[in-house]
C-alpha cells in the first residue's frame, strides 16, 4: 500500500487593503474575525495536515502573527511586494507533497471543497488543479482553492522573472508547458462573487454565516440554498479578479535580487 500524499494549506491574509483595511481581523459572526471563521472552516478538511498562515513582514502585519499565536496556527512573515517568496517560504514550514493556495478574503471556504481540489489533483494525474481562478470560465470567487505539488512550487519560485508571476502566487504555474492543469468548478450552480473585498462584500457575507444553521460546517450547498432565500440580499458576480488583471498591465522584470 502507498503512502498517503501529504498536503500542507497556505493561507494567504494581510492587514493592507485598499477598499477594507485590516478585514482579515473584522467581526464576521459571533464576534469571530474572518481569519477565525476561514481557519475553523478549513479544519473540517480530511486531506489537509497542515495550515500556515503567511503575511507580510510589514509592522501593521503584526497583528496577524499575534492572531494565529492565539489561534495556535503557524504564520510565516515575509517579502511584502514578492508574494511568492513569501508563500514558498510558508509552506516549507510543513513539507508536504502537495500545497494547497487559498486567500484569507475567502472565509466561506471549506474542508469539502479543499478535499476536492486536491481529490481532482491526484484523481486526473495533473500537477495543477483549481475549482476557480480561471475566470471567466472557471470562477467561485470566494471558494477557490488550487492545489499543486511542492516541486512545481519550488521551480516557480527559483524561475519566475516577471513581477505578474511574482506578486500573484501561481501564473508562472499556470503558464509552464512542463506541466498539466486543469479546472473543474465544484458546482455548476455557484455565480456569485462572496470574497471580501470591500466593505459590500463583508456585509453579504455577514448575512450569509447569520442564516446558515452549522456556520462551522455548512458548505457550498447550504450556502447557495440561504442565497435564494427570498430576503436575500447576495446579488450576483461582476468583475473578477481584478488584482491579477492589474498587474499584467503594469508588468515588468522584476530584479532577482529583490525576490529572494
Amino acid at each position: 500500500m502507498s503512502t498517503p500524499l501529504t498536503v500542507t494549506l497556505v493561507i494567504q491574509a494581510r492587514m493592507g487593503s485598499t477598499r477594507l483595511p485590516g478585514k482579515m481581523l473584522m467581526p464576521l459572526y459571533e464576534n469571530r474575525t474572518i481569519l477565525d471563521w476561514l481557519i475553523t472552516r478549513i479544519k473540517n478538511s480530511i486531506r489537509v495536515n497542515h495550515v500556515v498562515v503567511a503575511t507580510s513582514d510589514l509592522k501593521e502585519d503584526e497583528a496577524i502573527v499575534n492572531a494565529c499565536a492565539q489561534l495556535n496556527i503557524p504564520c510565516h512573515t515575509g517579502s511584502e511586494w514578492d508574494v511568492l517568496s513569501r508563500f514558498y517560504h510558508a509552506a516549507l514550514r510543513h513539507p508536504s507533497d502537495i500545497v494547497v493556495r487559498v486567500c484569507g478574503d475567502s472565509p466561506l471556504i471549506d474542508g469539502k471543497i479543499i478535499d476536492f481540489v486536491v481529490d481532482q489533483l491526484i484523481e486526473q494525474k495533473v500537477d495543477y488543479f483549481s475549482n476557480g481562478n480561471e475566470p471567466p470560465h472557471f470562477a467561485e470567487d470566494g471558494f477557490c482553492a488550487e492545489a499543486f505539488y511542492f516541486s512545481a512550487l519550488a521551480e516557480a519560485y527559483e524561475n519566475a522573472e516577471w513581477l505578474s508571476e511574482r506578486e500573484h502566487v501561481t501564473p508562472y504555474i499556470k503558464k509552464n508547458k512542463k506541466l498539466n492543469h486543469a479546472w473543474k468548478q465544484y458546482s455548476s450552480e455557484y455565480c456569485y462573487k462572496l470574497s471580501v473585498d470591500n466593505a459590500t462584500d463583508l456585509k453579504q457575507v455577514q448575512w450569509i454565516m447569520a442564516h446558515l444553521e452549522h456556520p462551522e460546517t455548512d458548505g457550498m450547498t447550504e450556502i447557495l440554498k440561504v442565497i435564494q432565500l427570498p430576503e436575500s440580499i447576495v446579488t450576483r458576480a461582476e468583475k473578477l479578479n481584478e488584482g491579477y488583471t492589474k498587474s499584467l498591465t503594469e508588468d515588468r522584470k522584476s530584479g532577482r535580487d529583490e525576490s529572494k
